[in-house]
């Protein structure tokens, strides 16, 4: 969904025409999540009610499709909806000054004719003067951009459109001399005005513009080592390409005293050229030049320089300590840089690789968003997106050599071995290209890519030459490792890739699993559902997030002769019990025998349908099976998970629950679905023998682990309890929150029995006894009978 903003308000290829709502959904684009609350008092602060005239308007949202997002007293904008400013915006961070012209249809909400408040009326002519200031800056750049490449025409257009663009400001001091240049060079008419308005400012534009220094970072060691040379000394910095030669030379020519001379092979001892009076025609002439001590010259580029170049150099440099035929003598202090080692001795040889943290430490992050390249540093200073600096350099290169680039960039970690295979490579050739890529300055010697994430952000842009590249490196790497490259070119799977596809999901949701996190599991196989074979392990990665309905949906895919391979049944009979079912699932754990992890499961089975019926003594001996278990077969979160339930049921029996609890809490730190399954169990005890500040002071800690688990029921379970102790405190509207906060972690989990506690909970604050009756009945139809009969027993106590 497309929301525009910009010149007009509508919804894309939608009719839709309520201002108010496309006003509200617009917020929500540009400022995130909001609380219910103060979208009330912002939007309609003179109503009487203004929560009931948000809910209306919501009502007309949920109606788009996909605009809204809800997640208790909050809602937002629907992940799917696209909105012009704020696309502008982030073109304009991303350097893509093009994309964010292209979007500027007009100013912000032009035309709104509803009534506003102060507050949000001031709200949107601030949001109108910041999108269009954007906008100006992405057209001021674009016309810098046509002036670098002489196109000065184009140049004065651009910036006359970014002086009168509609909706800005009037441009300020900062803004005004780019754009009086850019007008000045073209010739147009505007650039008069600029000057008038400057002059008002107190700004003086007929100043010559001065460059500024390219950007430098760093290096301040080098400066220091360099700066220091005496007359008569020569140093020698290599480097790969890329790695700051050149910056380095501009920025010691700034300190002062040195002249810069490019490397050039057109003419013969054309580099020295502009230091003699006349062309030198010979070694002679041109070393004259460098005998004056007051001299110092940096030469940028051996490798770029002709054969009379260098013999001159190399003569000089032998000259000052008497190697040559000539007697030492001192004379200008002598800098060269090359991508080898120096070819005679030097005073100093400095090699330059990528810049460490330290160098970059006034840019937070910069580091890691270039790998401390010094090409890439760059680019970021001056604001340019990084993937253009690699970008026409690879271009260039022949297939082998770019495609073993990029297949080496989509790698965090490359495989060198898999990588050769993936191109079809014989080992001399592969060593050779990647010998070539490190002296290019684009990989290290292991064939790590610098910051490879800006490479695979270009080679996305390619879909199916990226989705070729991945699907060669996932075919020749192991099942273990294959599984992220096989999802990221699922358009081009042939047969025997998909058979192998699902081997490598199925071991990469096994390692989420083993992990603790059943969310990322789930996640991964739902996207394969369509695939028997991984209908066992996708049901259990359902039931770690609680999603009980769904595993046995899954199961059912499977045929007759499956359902009762003892892994089917075993997986079967845990979704059931923990539906409440548990007088089902015990028959099934009664046909699994043996000691494998499908016995540890059945035991579990056995000792959670135990406390169900608060038979603690069951509970515990079945516990501790399964716990002896899961620790014969080395799962240690199953294990830590299994041993919660042992304490649970020592609880039951009397014992301490901070003294069985508290030492599985520090074994489990680093699993976090284990951790999570414990605390919650910890909580819920405290909460119910009245230990409420204790358990209140571990909720944070406990919603954390439930989220990085990605335990949906869990975090339904959190919001029932704290409903509850709300609730029984009389605390009505925190408790109701906390209840309709449950029911939307319960959508999709299949869990009855939860689902009509908390609707029964919440038609009792909403005193609705329809509502009340109709939520016990789903519970009867669950077979939930026993559970019925407490909370009318309970509904009963509590009427006067």
């Amino acid at each position: 969904m497309n929301l525009r903003t910009l010149g007009e308000l509508s919804v894309e290829g939608v009719t839709f025409r309520r201002e108010k709502v496309l006003l509200l959904l617009a917020f929500l684009c540009l400022e995130g999540p909001q609380p219910r609350r103060r979208l009330a008092d912002l939007f309609w602060p003179d109503a009487a009610n203004p929560m009931n005239s948000l809910a209306q308007h919501l009502v007309h949202l949920r109606g788009l499709s996909g605009a809204l997002g809800e997640d208790g007293p909050r809602v937002a904008a629907g992940p799917q909806v696209r909105c012009d400013a704020t696309d502008l915006s982030g073109a304009v961070r991303r350097g893509r000054p093009q994309d964010a012209a292209d979007l500027y249809r007009g100013p912000f909400l032009d035309g709104l004719t509803i009534p506003l408040g102060a507050d949000l009326e001031e709200w949107l002519f601030d949001t109108r003067e910041a999108v269009a200031r954007d906008a100006r800056t992405a057209l001021t750049t674009l016309a810098a951009q046509a002036a670098a490449h002489g196109e000065t025409a184009r140049a004065g257009d651009l910036a006359a459109r970014a002086l009168t663009l509609p909706g800005a400001p009037p441009a300020d001091e900062l803004e005004l001399p780019r754009l009086h240049h850019l007008l000045t060079l073209a010739g147009h008419p505007l650039a008069a005005q600029v000057d008038r308005e400057a002059r008002t400012l107190g700004l003086h534009l007929d100043a010559v513009p001065v460059t500024p220094p390219a950007p430098f970072a760093g290096r301040e060691t080098e400066l220091a080592a360099l700066g220091a040379l005496l007359p008569g000394q020569v140093a020698w910095v290599s480097g790969h390409a890329g790695m700051g030669k050149t910056a380095l030379l501009d920025a010691l020519a700034r300190t002062g005293g040195w002249t810069v001379l490019p490397g050039r092979a057109d003419l013969p001892f054309g580099t020295l050229a502009p230091l003699c009076a006349a062309p030198p025609t010979s070694a002679h002439a041109a070393l004259s030049a460098l005998r004056d001590p007051q001299v110092r010259v940096a030469v940028d580029g051996w490798e770029g320089t002709d054969p009379g170049t260098q013999a001159t150099l190399t003569l000089a440099a032998q000259s000052r300590s008497g190697k040559a035929d000539t007697p030492a003598r001192p004379g200008a202090a002598l800098l060269i840089t090359g991508r080898t080692h120096p070819p005679f001795d030097v005073d100093l040889h400095l090699h330059l690789g990528p810049l460490e943290p330290g160098d970059l430490s006034a840019w937070p992050d910069l580091h890691v968003r270039t790998d401390g390249h010094p090409t890439l540093v760059g680019a970021a200073l001056r604001g340019q997106p990084l993937d253009l600096q690699f970008g026409a350099r690879v271009r260039s290169y022949p297939d082998p050599v770019r495609d073993t680039f990029l297949t080496l960039a989509v790698q965090d970690q490359p495989n060198l071995r898999a990588t050769r295979a993936a191109m079809n490579l014989g080992a001399q050739d592969f060593a050779r290209i990647l010998s070539f890529l490190t002296t290019e300055g684009l990989t290290t010697e292991t064939g790590r890519a610098y910051a490879a994430a800006a490479t695979r952000d270009a080679l996305a842009q390619i879909h199916v030459h990226a989705a070729l590249i991945h699907l060669q490196l996932a075919r020749a790497l192991p099942d273990e490792d294959a599984w992220p490259f096989y999802d990221r070119s699922r358009d081009l799977w042939e047969d025997a890739d998909e058979r192998r596809a699902a081997r490598a999901a199925r071991l990469r949701a096994h390692a989420h699993l083993k992990r603790g996190y059943p969310g990322q599991a789930a996640a991964l196989l739902d996207t394969l559902a369509h695939l028997s074979e991984l209908a066992v392990p996708h049901a259990w990665a359902l039931i770690g997030v609680g999603r009980y309905q769904d595993a046995l949906t899954r199961l059912d895919t499977l045929s007759p002769h499956d359902q009762q391979v003892s892994d089917a049944l075993a997986a079967r009979a845990v979704a059931l019990v923990y539906l409440g079912r548990a007088d089902e699932a015990v028959v099934l754990a009664d046909r699994i025998s043996g000691s494998g992890p499908d016995a540890a499961h059945a035991a579990s089975v056995r000792a959670h349908a135990a406390r169900m019926r608060e038979q603690w003594d069951a509970a515990r001996r079945h516990s501790q099976i399964a716990a002896d278990l899961w620790n014969l077969h080395g799962d240690d979160e199953a294990h830590l998970t299994e041993l919660g339930m042992v304490a649970r049921a020592q609880v039951g029996l009397g014992a301490d629950p901070g003294t069985v609890f508290g030492p599985l809490l520090d074994r489990a730190r680093e699993i976090p679905s284990a951790r999570s399954r414990l605390l919650m169990n910890y909580v819920m005890l405290l909460g119910s023998l009245g230990q409420r500040p204790q358990a209140e002071a571990l909720y944070p800690a406990l919603m954390q682990a439930l989220q990085e688990a990605g335990d949906t029921l869990g975090l339904a379970n959190v919001h029932i309890n704290r409903g509850v102790d709300a609730h029984e405190n009389g605390q009505h509207a925190e408790a109701a929150a906390h209840y309709r906060a449950a029911i939307t972690q319960l959508r999709g989990t299949g869990n009855t029995r939860l689902l009509g506690v908390v609707l029964s909970n919440l038609s009792e604050i909403d005193g609705n006894l329809g509502a009340f009756e109709d939520a016990l009945t789903l519970l009867i139809s669950a077979g939930q009978q026993e559970l019925v009969a407490q909370i009318r027993r309970n509904a009963q106590l509590q009427t006067p």
